[in-house]
């Protein structure tokens, strides 16, 4: 279910980049564990993911893809689907590499 309630006017405003559609596997650590996911969307500010047991609002994540690896958090979760923010914004060239398929390094 989502919880619109714990969107921000700052988290709305970053919600406005650009999102680039993706099905791609990932590796998400949560709590200690690594699980299997994958991304379906992707912007500077934060992605949509798919997971068998995604983590619930709130929590902290890492995503790791191709040579990032990026801390974010859950913001809101519908049923397998959850949206992360990243808690730093992903540099343009570090998207631009991850869709080219070039991969980049970032945290």
């Amino acid at each position: 279910m989502t919880d619109r309630g714990s969107f921000t006017a700052l988290d709305m405003r970053q919600r406005g980049a650009a999102r680039h559609k993706l099905f791609e596997p990932l590796a998400l650590r949560h709590a200690g564990v690594l699980r299997r996911a994958h991304m379906l969307d992707l912007s500077v500010s934060g992605a949509l993911l798919h997971a068998e047991r995604p983590p619930r609002i709130g929590d902290g994540v890492i995503i790791e893809f191709q040579d990032l690896a990026a801390v974010a958090h859950v913001i809101w979760v519908r049923a397998k689907r959850f949206g992360v923010r990243f808690d730093v914004p992903l540099p343009e060239t570090a998207l631009r590499a991850m869709l080219d398929g070039g991969g980049a390094a970032c945290s």
